[in-house]
């Protein structure tokens, strides 16, 4: 009994937003209000010492290389997952006709099991390799070179 008053109060509150976010009014005094922290942002930010507000404004220089270079790696992210789609395709394509009968499979489809292991013995050995790799790094000095 109570999951169902609970639902129902849910429900109302549900219906509630709805009504406000489709009032004018009341979306125009959200937005005064969300500007008004914008103001506030920048009168605090105006309000730090000279020292502090240089700091921030040189920070923003090393904040743009790092978007710069995130887009640069979103961007070959993308470029190889184009790549590796086109490889793909003749996989994805052999399972929808299986999962949709148009080829059905014959004896010699049979799984082999033994094909998995030798593929996760190779990953196994290509991440132990990894991790002698980043704790080489780890173990070498950094400081003056």
């Amino acid at each position: 009994m109570l999951e169902k008053q609970k639902k129902k109060q849910a429900k109302k509150q549900k219906i509630k937003a709805l009504q406000m976010i489709q009032n004018p009014q009341i979306l125009t005094a959200l937005q005064e209000r969300l500007d008004g922290l914008v103001e506030t942002l920048a009168a605090y930010i105006e309000s730090l010492p000279r020292v502090v507000k240089r700091r921030v404004n040189t920070l923003k220089n090393p904040h743009v290389e790092c978007a710069q270079i995130e887009a640069k790696f979103y961007e070959e992210v993308h470029d190889l997952k184009r790549e590796y789609a086109v490889l793909y395709q003749p996989v994805f394509d052999k399972r929808f006709k299986i999962i949709n009968a148009i080829y059905e499979p014959t004896e010699k489809c049979e799984w082999k099991p033994d094909e998995e292991d030798e593929t996760s013995e190779v990953l196994k050995e290509k991440a132990k390799i990894e991790d002698e790799k980043r704790d080489e790094g780890k173990k070498r000095p950094q400081g003056n070179s």
